[in-house]
């Protein structure tokens, strides 16, 4: 792959397996056995040179059924195509830490950051690829992509990854996510027209995707509590109201157009699930890195933000288990609680893009140099959130500190 991006219509190529270690950046030895191997497949082709004197010389050219492969593959407009760079610097990343001074990638490292690479978004992130997919592009089964992760992670390719899960009422079976490191050395491009700056921040409405789950807990406290001082039984809505008195998130949710918590409670049933509560939380600040987006592209000229048929169907499809997809049942949830579910999680993720611009704005970031942003989240349950943002060239941040220093 390497030679190919490097050589593009130029193939055959003629090298020596010496040549190649030099470009591979790796071990002669390593190299050869390589070779070995991709001559067995069939993808290149030995040739061997007599000299005067001595053993002939290997070559190699790359067969003609793989270079019309590698040619199909090449893509439409380069430029455009996301981490290209990126994927270069790591096939010419050295794979020995001999005489090193700094740790070197393993090629299973290499192989593996670039699957993650090429389902990445501007910003690193990495949604909806699960292990199966990752075996096929990789060819590792679960235990060596676990082994994986946990070493990129050492190595600080990755900033955060939540775990995948299956939750029973809500969002049914999530995939793993990753959150790649993009300005890592092993990433950036010295040229780059692209720069990344990462902030920890506060999200004062951070926990409230989170709080769904505790609120309806609560409500389950409060209504056992009103019955053992009086015979009239509380309802959901009585006793929504009764938490959101002291309850922020509550109080928050509750000024919902025609909220009614009896349509959602149903949805949030499994608070004991940390890791479910997490990848809710993922979810909705997905929606709210989309609004955070288009409120950034459509500032300059105030035109209205509409949500698509499509966008909301990929966003009913993510928050709802399979078997919950059917329009035609009667039994929950039904279209009523469908619909008040993608009201909340819409209404809490208007609310943290809104403090998403607000940060942006706090952090001397011009809006109009901002390409896109990120939320990454620090724990399991945390207002706080690692927000990526990335920027065209120069920072605009730089500049203004150049002009007031001047």
């Amino acid at each position: 792959m390497k030679l190919w991006l490097e050589s593009g219509d130029s193939f055959p190529l003629q090298l020596s397996v010496h040549e190649c270690a030099l470009k591979l950046a790796m071990p002669r030895a390593r190299a050869g056995k390589v070779t070995n191997e991709l001559i067995d497949a069939g993808h290149i082709e030995p040739d061997y040179r007599f000299g005067q004197r001595g053993r002939p010389k290997r070559f190699i050219d790359i067969s003609a059924a793989t270079t019309e492969m590698l040619r199909n593959l090449t893509p439409a407009h380069p430029v455009g195509v996301l981490h290209l760079e990126s994927v270069h610097r790591l096939l010419a990343h050295r794979t020995s830490d001999a005489y090193a001074d700094s740790p070197s990638l393993s090629p299973a490292n290499i192989v593996f950051l670039i699957a993650l690479l090429s389902c990445a978004n501007e910003s690193g992130a990495v949604h909806g690829i699960g292990t199966t997919r990752l075996s096929t592009y990789t060819g590792m089964n679960t235990q060596r992509i676990n082994l994986q992760i946990r070493e990129i992670k050492r190595l600080g390719l990755i900033l955060v990854s939540v775990p995948g899960m299956t939750g029973a009422r809500i969002l049914g079976k999530t995939t793993t996510s990753y959150w790649l490191n993009l300005s890592h050395p092993l990433f950036k491009s010295p040229t780059g027209s692209t720069l990344f700056e990462k902030i920890i921040v506060a999200l004062e409405s951070g926990t409230t995707a989170n709080a769904m789950f505790d609120i309806t807990h609560q409500m389950k406290v409060i209504k056992r509590e009103h019955r053992k001082t009086s015979e009239k039984p509380l309802d959901d809505q009585q006793a929504f109201d009764h938490l959101a008195i002291t309850e922020l998130n509550a109080r928050m949710i509750g000024q919902i157009p025609d909220f009614d918590i009896s349509l959602v409670e149903g949805f949030f049933r499994e608070a004991a699930n940390l890791n479910l509560r997490l990848a809710f939380q993922v979810v909705v600040d997905r929606v709210a890195r989309f609004i955070t987006l288009a409120r950034i592209k459509t500032s300059s000229n105030g035109s209205q933000i509409v949500l698509t048929l499509s966008m909301l169907r990929t966003l009913y499809r993510g928050l709802l288990p399979r078997r919950f997809l059917s329009t035609s049942s009667e039994a929950f949830p039904s279209k009523e609680n469908r619909r008040m579910l993608v009201m909340v999680v819409l209404e809490i993720a208007n609310t943290l893009a809104t403090e998403i611009v607000t940060e942006l704005r706090g952090n001397g970031f011009k809006l109009s140099s901002v390409t896109s942003v990120e939320l990454a989240p620090i724990s399991k349950a945390s207002t706080d959130r690692l927000l990526v943002v990335a920027l065209d060239s120069p920072d605009p941040r730089s500049t203004k500190k150049e002009k007031t220093a001047n």
